[in-house]
């Protein structure tokens, strides 16, 4: 009788310890090499009607405890780890990286034009499949600076800003900010270029690189410059523009 009541204790404690042990299933982190990190929510999962409580529906099969092994892309859409259930049919399937990869949205430092921002919101908006861009255009973590004119031979953004599958890349304030300048001249006051005013009817192209360098140079013109075809003087010559010899108060501003 004595020892019944032992086991009967014994046997209490441990179902006891097994349901706080079930009760305290916690999330679990990867690091992933190039893709952030990715959390595994034990709650979420095991309420779904396939597991249906039962922690055998991964381990040991799928998952086993004793076994530390790390899966890549590759391997989880040949059906191993989570590619075991998230195939499109019994769960979502991987190519949908964003439930588990979390995005951000990226700014790029471009010295010669600003900080550049990349919208993953507004693309995968566009283009839900990750798969699209990654890994093929850009790895999945740090990438090397790519030109324009690589771009415009279908490089990284290029690849998809050709002005049939997306915008032109030749539509530069897309992504680019771009601002009024203003010059203080000696003996003539403030001088402002509006961007907008002249990007109404140019295109960025236009200008750039060939009038005016990137980042904006420090160097002055002269009006003497500008009538012989210089800076602004390349399109102020009383043809293509008003000129800048009969119409010095259109810019420069009398007080």
């Amino acid at each position: 009788m004595y020892r019944n009541v032992i086991v009967s204790i014994t046997l209490a404690v441990l179902l006891s310890g097994m349901t706080a042990y079930a009760l305290n299933l916690k999330n679990i982190t990867f690091a992933t090499d190039n893709a952030g990190v990715v959390v595994f929510s034990h709650k979420n999962h095991i309420r779904q009607k396939q597991m249906a409580n039962n922690c055998k529906s991964c381990h040991d099969t799928i998952y086993p405890f004793k076994i530390k092994a790390s899966y890549t892309m590759a391997d989880m859409e040949k059906g191993k780890s989570c590619g075991a259930c998230h195939d499109g049919k019994n769960a979502f399937a991987l190519k949908n990286c964003v439930r588990c990869h979390q995005v951000k949205e990226i700014t790029f430092a471009v010295q010669a034009t600003g900080p550049t921002r990349f919208s993953h919101k507004i693309h995968l908006a566009a283009e839900p499949n990750c798969n699209a861009c990654h890994p093929a255009l850009f790895a999945a973590g740090h990438n090397n600076p790519v030109t324009m004119n690589e771009m415009k031979q279908g490089k990284s953004c290029g690849a998809c800003h050709n002005g049939k599958t997306a915008f032109s890349i030749d539509n530069c304030i897309a992504c680019h900010p771009v601002k009024d300048q203003k010059y203080t001249i000696k003996g003539a006051g403030k001088v402002t270029f509006s961007h907008a005013t002249h990007m109404s009817r140019y295109q960025c192209s236009g200008c750039h690189t060939k009038l005016y360098s990137l980042p904006r140079s420090k160097s002055r013109v002269s009006m003497k410059a500008m009538e012989k075809g210089r800076s602004c003087g390349a399109c102020h010559d009383g043809k293509a523009a008003f000129s800048v010899k009969a119409n010095c108060a259109t810019c420069h501003k009398a007080t």
